[in-house]
C-alpha cells in the first residue's frame, strides 16, 4: 500500500524558501503561523502542572485552570477561523 497521500497539504514559509508538509488543516495553520515553539512550551507547562497533582484539592484547582484555558483557546479559534471552530467545537 502506498503511504503517500493523494493530495498532500503544504505550507510555504520564509518567503518561499521553506516548504513543509502538513498532516491536516490545524497542523498547516500551526506551521504557517510559526507557533510550534509556543505550543511546545504550553505542553511542557501542562506536564509540569499535571505532575504536581497529588490530591483531589490540587486536581480541582488544576481542572478549573484548564477549563478557563480551554475557554480562552476556543474563543481565539472562533475569532481566527469560525468554520474550523464550528467543526471542532460542536456543542451537544
Amino acid at each position: 500500500m502506498n503511504a503517500k497521500r493523494k493530495n498532500p497539504l503544504y505550507v510555504v514559509t520564509n518567503n518561499g524558501k521553506d516548504v513543509l508538509e502538513a498532516t491536516n488543516f490545524l497542523d498547516a495553520l500551526i506551521k504557517r503561523l510559526g507557533i510550534e515553539p509556543f505550543l511546545n512550551q504550553i505542553e511542557l507547562l501542562l506536564q509540569a502542572v499535571l505532575g504536581m497533582v497529588t490530591s483531589y484539592a490540587v486536581f480541582a484547582a488544576v481542572k478549573e485552570w484548564l477549563d478557563q484555558f480551554i475557554i480562552i483557546l476556543e474563543t481565539v479559534i472562533k475569532k481566527v477561523d469560525p468554520v474550523l471552530a464550528f467543526s471542532m467545537f460542536q456543542k451537544s
